[in-house]
């Protein structure tokens, strides 16, 4: 399976990105309205200090509910992901990685985390030892027929 700007989306985690920094604004802009016109807030008055703290009060309840419910809904949503992706994973299937340095590389799938949703890579000889060799159900896709290997050059590569 070639992947799909869908595939990147989600390996690059923007569904969580995004719903962390709409959600939070939700109750800031209601609690904004709510509050009418803001005081002079060049003088940082009292009341100034007030509606900043308010809006930053709500702001951080914001966060800590799209932190609860986000559970419930990015948990399926990245579980339907890793299903697309070619799960459930299995020690010894090859993978095609979808971020990082090893972007676009298929290895060998050494250890399965079932419990973090992860799986571990068998990293190849030519692999550094910082390199990343975990990674998300999401950041993988399961190929078939294809034998591992590391591409020669990569495409977007700054050398000479």
């Amino acid at each position: 399976m070639k992947p799909t700007r869908l595939h990147y989306f989600y390996a690059q985690n923007w569904p969580a990105w995004i719903w962390f920094t709409v959600v939070p604004l939700i109750p800031v802009l209601v609690a904004a309205r709510a509050l009418g016109t803001p005081a002079d807030l060049s003088t940082f008055g009292p009341e100034s200090r007030s509606y900043l703290f308010l809006l930053g009060i709500s702001w951080l309840l914001g966060y800590l509910v799209g932190g609860l419910v986000g559970w419930f809904i990015l948990g399926p949503l990245y579980h339907y992901r890793a299903e697309i992706n070619g799960y459930p994973f299995r020690s010894g299937d090859r993978v095609e990685i979808l971020v990082g340095a090893r972007r676009g590389c298929v290895l060998r799938v050494a250890e399965v985390r079932e419990e973090r949703g992860e799986v571990r890579i068998e990293p190849p000889e030519s692999a550094g030892r910082k390199e990343k060799t975990v990674f998300h159900f999401a950041q993988i896709i399961k190929v078939d027929g294809v034998e591992p290997s590391v591409p020669a050059e990569r495409p977007y590569s700054t050398d000479g």
